[in-house]
């Protein structure tokens, strides 16, 4: 484009066609100390910045510093850079040096080539995948919400029953594999009915909720909850023995008649009953587990209540 003539600024015809170009040129020199020089710029370029030409030999200080570390970057590497003007929207510049004399390396032609389209469409579509993701993640976090909502009893958040014999297997699975034992306690509130019956189901409900809070307080990390029916519930203990089950419940068992429940103005007194099971003594399957601590729950049942019975 600007090859074949003795000097950049001096050919025929070479400043009318530097100066109608609508696209910003700069004719600059990388002086001795590399700092550098601006000797000529055309229309398009001193509009962009709003230059005022008072001479042939014009300095850098009226640009941007941002545009002028860009330059300098750009001098040091000699690899096209992106720049911006920061307007009312946004102006992106893609900048490279051409040299338009060959025998003199350190005269360089800025060329600045518009690209506002192509980049403000490419950050559109990085803020509409910025978007999406977002949307991705809400939903997800809906999905699992919602998933865990599908598992928890709404009353008390311990696991509900649905979801017992999966944990169930999953639990069974480890201890065969790792030969641990692996206990299972079924608990069930004493004289619930009639404690319905005389204060209602709100305060029925209360007693539920409160009974949960105990037994989440005094459990292990390992230890899986859950509500097995309206006033039962029932705990899965891995690697656990039938006396560390044992002491578990009786601790369970203790807290809450210990706990103060008042309804109507008046004290209630709240016990449980307790019955355990263990892997492999007292059964290898979850129904039969199940089944063996139902069966102990009754037995403490049977004999007075407030109590806990081994299968």
């Amino acid at each position: 484009m600007t090859k074949g003539h003795s000097t950049p600024d001096t050919g025929p015809g070479w400043t009318d066609l530097f100066q109608s170009l609508s696209i910003p040129f700069a004719l600059l020199q990388c002086q001795t100390n590399h700092n550098i020089k601006l000797l000529r710029s055309n229309k398009a370029f001193q509009q962009l910045f709003n230059l005022q030409v008072t001479s042939k030999s014009e300095g850098l200080k009226q640009l941007p510093a941002d545009f002028i570390n860009q330059l300098q970057l750009l001098f040091q590497t000699q690899t096209p850079v992106l720049w911006c003007l920061a307007t009312d929207s946004c102006r992106h510049f893609k900048m490279h040096l051409e040299q338009p004399v060959p025998s003199d390396p350190f005269c360089q032609l800025l060329v600045m080539q518009d690209v506002s389209e192509q980049e403000n469409a490419l950050l559109l579509q990085k803020k509409q995948n910025t978007e999406l993701q977002k949307r991705l993640t809400d939903i997800e976090q809906l999905k699992n919400r919602i998933s865990e909502q599908a598992i928890r009893d709404p009353l008390t958040n311990l696991f509900n029953r649905r979801f017992l014999n999966e944990f169930m297997e999953r639990e069974l699975a480890l201890a065969r594999r790792n030969q641990k034992p692996l206990a299972v306690v079924m608990l069930d509130l004493d004289h619930f009915k009639q404690l319905n019956d005389q204060f209602g189901h709100q305060t029925g409900d209360t007693v539920i909720e409160m009974v949960a809070k105990h037994l989440l307080r005094q459990s292990r990390r390992t230890d899986i909850l859950f509500r097995y029916g309206g006033e039962e519930f029932l705990v899965i203990l891995p690697n656990t023995t039938s006396s560390q089950a044992r002491h578990l419940a009786e601790n369970w068992r203790v807290h809450v008649e210990q706990a103060q429940v008042f309804a109507k103005h008046q004290p209630v007194n709240i016990t449980l009953s307790a019955g355990v099971a263990c892997y492999p003594e007292h059964g290898t399957t979850a129904f039969n587990l199940i089944q063996a601590a139902d069966e102990a729950l009754y037995q403490a049942k049977a004999a007075g209540r407030n109590q806990v019975v081994m299968c």
